[in-house]
């Protein structure tokens, strides 16, 4: 009887060490975040409260070259089980060389498409991408 009581309290502490090992790695991903830089561009995306429904996103993105050319940052997402990526919006920077532009939005897609997210950033003519890159959180 000795011995399965022993048995017992080790598997016990076992089983609330691996919850708590869970726990906390469960909470550590609903934060990220992803940057990049290309010539004439750099950008920085941070995600809080992500979960595969919802994420909000905070970052900027600055022009890092007198090039005529405009930069942009956007969010990207992939859902995992159909392998979709969605470009969502561009925000642009048009003030030139030097010139810094935040972004404060979220993303709250139908499904559960917000498995893996991250940051594009790009030097832009019109409407034609010149240079990105991509960083994922």
């Amino acid at each position: 009887m000795g011995n399965t009581l022993k048995r017992l309290s080790v598997t016990g502490i076992a089983a609330v060490a691996i919850f708590a090992m869970t726990t906390v790695t469960n909470a550590s991903a609903a934060s990220g975040g992803a940057a990049c830089s290309v010539t004439g561009a750099t950008g920085s995306l941070s995600f809080t409260n992500w979960s595969a429904h919802h994420v909000d996103i905070s970052g900027w993105v600055k022009d890092t070259a007198a090039d005529g050319h405009h930069v942009a940052i956007r969010f990207v997402s992939i859902d995992d089980s159909t392998g979709w990526v969605t470009e969502w919006p561009w925000h642009s920077e048009y003030d030139g060389n030097g010139a810094t532009a935040t972004v404060n939005t979220y993303a709250s897609p139908s499904g559960d498409a917000l498995d893996y997210i991250g940051a594009q950033v790009a030097v832009i003519e019109g409407s034609t991408i010149v240079r990105s890159c991509t960083d994922y959180a």
